[in-house]
């Protein structure tokens, strides 16, 4: 292992203000390999920096040993007035930013983020899972945007974003540093407990070659508002996101702005989707059932002569096709969970989303629900998939207006005539350095990558 660098100039702000809702209990005590989860990271922190800001809203039941307790500026309304609170009271212009449920920290990837500090506000990595605001260094220069979000009533950290100099840096130059795989994992729900104990004792396990773990399989029901819509096999992983690509391909959520609310119970085994309109269009979908060839007994209310009414993409995207072969072998690599399909966001030549489930359609949803939540409108991507592409795939990249799907496996007769129509470039059979293209290649063919705004 490497040697850790301790930044006596920096401090770090550790958040524990939150509500644990999911959790159903205060996750800061909540115990990890034996210890809470707070003195854990409080523990990795005072190796790493000189000074360590615990920012909370409620009474710590164990000794916090040398560390500034503060409370949160706006208790229990999101990370914002965490951050607020722990900058104001940091003696120190660079902080680093962690979420308490954050287990992994590696050392090595947090100094690797620590060498950019000074050329931007805020520095912080974009992985798989996206955007990481809670696990990144902020400047005190923060302060006063912070202060201008929070009068405003504002509670989402891209609020904040837009008001300050960002620096975002690439999963692909940390992925290979030491506890670049875990570090940003993060516990929210006593499942997510069980699995990040597993990995916790795996990697102290001796190596084996293969992850034997039985993937998880569970019926989950999404409600939009009072009506019951739909009950779908999934993996009781990111179902907010799962809920809302779902409704979003469908064309049932449209405007983000309209999401009002979105309540996972992973017990019961629900995801009720609130909107501010009380009208949408799930109610006059119901009872338009089609049943598709997906995984877990998959369906569309989109029928195929509907999909063809979808407004052909304007997008003047395209891509170098002799990169797609490398590009599935490190989106291969980085998502070998067995039993499960995966599929990826592809953004300037970098995998940036991976999500992983039983069902290929799932894995669609929660990358197009991810986006949709996030509110990331940017389509100059491509899609990556473990799975077959059929019409129904096509019809969700469409409705998300991505213009070029790549698959490991086959395609559709139906889903060629589709992309063919819409202008949605197919890419199959990816394997061994060679390629199917099932359409017309027209975004396939320049030596750069053309960008455009659809």
């Amino acid at each position: 292992m490497s040697e850790i660098v301790q930044r006596n100039d920096m401090s770090a702000i550790l958040l524990a203000g939150g509500k644990s809702s999911r959790m159903g209990r205060d996750k800061s005590a909540v115990l990890f390999d034996g210890e809470p989860l707070l003195l854990r990271s409080l523990n990795t922190l005072q190796s790493m920096f000189g000074e360590v800001i615990i920012v909370t809203n409620q009474d710590i039941p164990f000794d916090i040993p040398g560390a500034k307790v503060v409370r949160d500026d706006v208790p229990f309304q999101g990370p914002l007035g965490g951050i607020s609170a722990g900058l104001k009271s940091s003696s120190r212009d660079i902080n680093f930013i962690i979420a308490v449920d954050m287990p992994f920290i590696s050392p090595q990837v947090v100094d690797y983020l620590a060498r950019f500090t000074g050329e931007a506000d805020v520095i912080a990595p974009m992985t798989t899972n996206g955007f990481e605001p809670l696990f990144a260094f902020y400047s005190k220069r923060c302060v006063d945007a912070l202060n201008d979000v929070l009068a405003a009533g504002e509670r989402k950290i891209l609020s904040l974003l837009g008001r300050i100099d960002l620096k975002v840096i690439g999963y692909n130059e940390i992925r290979n540093l030491p506890g670049a795989d875990s570090t940003f994992l993060n516990i929210n729900t006593e499942r997510e407990l069980e699995e990040a104990e597993a990995k916790a004792h795996h990697t102290k396990a001796p190596k084996t070659r293969d992850d034997l773990r039985t993937p998880i399989e569970r019926p989950v029901t999404v409600f939009v508002n009072s009506d019951e819509l739909v009950t779908v096999q999934s993996s009781m992983e990111h179902l907010d996101e799962v809920a809302c690509g779902f409704l979003v391909s469908e064309g049932i959520l449209q405007d983000r702005d309209d999401l009002e609310s979105v309540r996972v119970d992973e017990e019961r085994g629900e995801v009720r989707v609130r909107t501010k309109t009380s009208k949408t269009n799930a109610t006059k979908a119901m009872g338009k059932r089609f049943i598709t060839s997906g995984c877990g007994k998959g369906f569309s209310f989109v029928s195929l002569g509907d999909a063809m009414g979808i407004a052909p993409l304007k997008s003047a995207f395209s891509v170098e096709k002799d990169t797609i072969p490398n590009l599935m072998k490190e989106f291969l690599h980085s998502s070998g969970r067995p039993g499960m399909h995966s599929s990826a966001v592809v953004k300037d030549g970098e995998i940036s989303l991976i999500r992983q489930d039983i069902g290929r359609h799932n894995t669609v949803d929660m990358i197009l629900g991810k986006l949709w939540l996030d509110g990331v409108t940017d389509r100059d991507i491509m899609l990556f998939t473990t799975g077959r592409i059929s019409y129904e795939m096509v019809v969700k990249a469409a409705k998300a207006r991505i213009p070029i799907l790549v698959s490991r496996t086959a395609a559709t007769d139906l889903a060629v005539r589709l992309a063919n129509r819409i202008g949605i470039e197919v890419v199959g059979y990816v394997r061994a350095g060679n390629m199917k293209v099932y359409t017309e290649g027209a975004r396939l063919g320049c030596s750069e990558p053309v960008k455009s705004k659809d």
